[in-house]
């Protein structure tokens, strides 16, 4: 199941709101007209979604493949620890 913590909701909640009001100024057709004329920032647009949508995906993947969570989950009771090597 995947947990959506306070930061990860807020964020996503910025950005669709950001996609809402972008639609609403410029109407039907804005995105295809958008990557037509900047392709540049198009790309840069795409790379930061990917970028914003890492830690919403990546996270439940590694915990359960059972790799440490702690620095994304800390306060949550099934977070795993890495194992240091002494």
């Amino acid at each position: 199941m995947v947990h959506i913590d306070g930061h990860e909701l807020a964020m996503l909640t910025t950005i669709g709101g950001a996609i809402q009001v972008t639609h609403g100024i410029y109407g039907k057709g804005w995105f295809r007209s958008f990557v037509h004329r900047q392709p540049i920032m198009a790309f840069g647009v795409s790379l930061a979604a990917v970028g914003v949508l890492m830690p919403v995906v990546i996270v439940p993947i590694r915990r359960r493949l059972g790799m440490p969570t702690n620095q994304y989950d800390h306060h949550d009771p099934k977070v795993v620890f890495p194992k240091l090597i002494e």
